[in-house]
């Protein structure tokens, strides 16, 4: 899975699903997109949907937290994103990264979320009650 253009399709029918753009007579079944979903093309050729969970920056470099739409049991994957721009179109490089570096990425990614969930509530007023601990 090295590839996947920007504005990708996720059917055959011609119309720009990235910017939820359907013709009248589209009936393909995919008017409601899911925007935070990749589609990556494995080493045969094959459409994988893919969950978009986070990205990461990390010496200057921006990494894609992934995760397999279709799979039972899915784990998270972590590429290494690099924009190249041709013919005016953008496009996207999913690269593999070492195991090392995905296990340090990983633990970011877990410290990162586990910090959205401690403040995760419904209050946004920090001189309330709730806020002093």
């Amino acid at each position: 899975m090295a590839e996947n253009k920007k504005n990708e399709q996720c059917c055959d029918c011609g119309c720009d699903h990235s910017e939820h753009q359907h013709d009248e007579t589209c009936d393909c079944g995919c008017e409601s997109v899911d925007e935070d979903v990749v589609m990556l093309e494995d080493e045969d050729g094959n459409q994988i949907p893919f969950y978009h969970i986070a990205t990461l920056d990390r010496d200057g470099k921006e990494y894609a937290c992934l995760q397999q739409a279709d799979d039972e049991d899915p784990i998270v994957e972590i590429f290494e994103l690099q924009e190249v721009e041709e013919d005016g179109e953008v496009y996207y490089n999913f690269l593999p990264i070492e195991d090392d570096l995905y296990d340090s990425l990983y633990n970011q990614l877990e410290k990162e979320v586990a910090e959205l969930d401690e403040g995760d509530d419904d209050c946004h007023d920090p001189n309330c009650d709730c806020h002093k601990n």
